[in-house]
């Protein structure tokens, strides 16, 4: 199976794309959202288990020393990694696995996974739209508003290392953008095995 990763920049509507992408009907049942763990606390009607594993920071240290995340990254004072086990049996029973995580995450897995991992990087049109986006949110201090759009800058600048940029604007199109570009992925992996056989 591939390994489809989206990153974005907070406020690019990569979490939403994400949704919308697994409840596709061309990828029911093939393409599986991999559960990332992460020490932050839940927000809203976030779940343990389904939209993230919520570890204490000592279980993720106890985790992540005994080998259990294929790759780990700290953002915003809080951990996140991908769970190894979940990752690898899914992709070795030949299905897709998709997963949103940081920029450094998708680098990191796309040298482990050179040939499986395809790296999809949902763009914001304007780093003024995005201001607009995350203060709509109500959810940011001045300061963590702040924060966030260095970070976004800083994470735009490593989307030219993707495979494929996909510009958020209306999110109707974007996610007929990802589709297409994941249907065309499968194909080209389709096409490579029907080679080798």
């Amino acid at each position: 199976g591939k390994i489809f990763i989206i990153s974005g920049s907070s406020g690019s509507g990569k979490t939403t794309l994400l949704k919308r992408l697994v409840l596709q009907s061309e990828f029911s049942g093939n393409l599986i959202k991999i559960i990332t763990a992460t020490t932050r606390a839940p927000r809203g009607p976030e779940k343990d288990g389904r939209d993230y594993y919520f570890l204490s920071r000592d279980e993720f240290q106890k985790r992540l020393h005994s080998g259990e995340f294929v790759e780990s990254q700290e953002i915003y004072n809080d951990y996140y990694a991908t769970p190894k086990k979940d990752l690898l049996k899914l992709i070795k029973s030949g299905l897709d696995a998709l997963l949103c995580i940081d920029v450094q995450g998708a680098l990191a897995l796309k040298r482990l996974f050179p040939d499986d991992a395809v790296l999809i990087f949902i763009k914001v049109p304007s780093i003024k739209s995005l201001r607009e986006r995350l203060t709509l949110r109500s959810t940011e201090t001045r300061e963590s508003l702040n924060r966030r759009l260095e970070i976004a800058r800083e994470e735009i600048s490593y989307a030219s290392r993707y495979d494929y940029i996909i510009v958020n604007d209306v999110l109707e199109d974007a996610l007929k953008k990802i589709t297409a570009v994941i249907t065309a992925e499968r194909l080209k992996l389709k096409h490579k095995k029907g080679q080798a056989s």
